[in-house]
């Protein structure tokens, strides 16, 4: 269940990347650039190779308007998960 929320944590990461990098207009190089990684490293992100680390993720809420909204919608998403997980059998 862990792996299962950490790996949906990963994906809504994914595409605030991709979103955020749209929204500002940069290329993939650049957006790495501001991310403190290379072009490679942040391309595995946008295609699901390899999740944000902490560090990055915490650059990338840095980048939001409201980073508020994205941390409160991950706190659902964890309860949900807890939740589904104390179900009993």
């Amino acid at each position: 269940m862990r792996q299962e929320l950490m790996n949906a944590f990963g994906e809504d990461l994914r595409i605030l990347a991709i979103q955020t990098r749209d929204r500002f207009g940069l290329t993939q190089k650049e957006m790495g650039e501001k991310l403190y990684m290379s072009e490679s490293s942040y391309s595995d992100i946008e295609t699901g190779r390899s999740n944000c680390s902490m560090p990055t993720a915490i650059l990338l809420l840095d980048m939001q308007e409201n980073p508020k909204s994205f941390l409160q919608n991950s706190v659902r998403k964890a309860t949900k998960y807890k939740e589904k997980e104390l179900l009993p059998i």
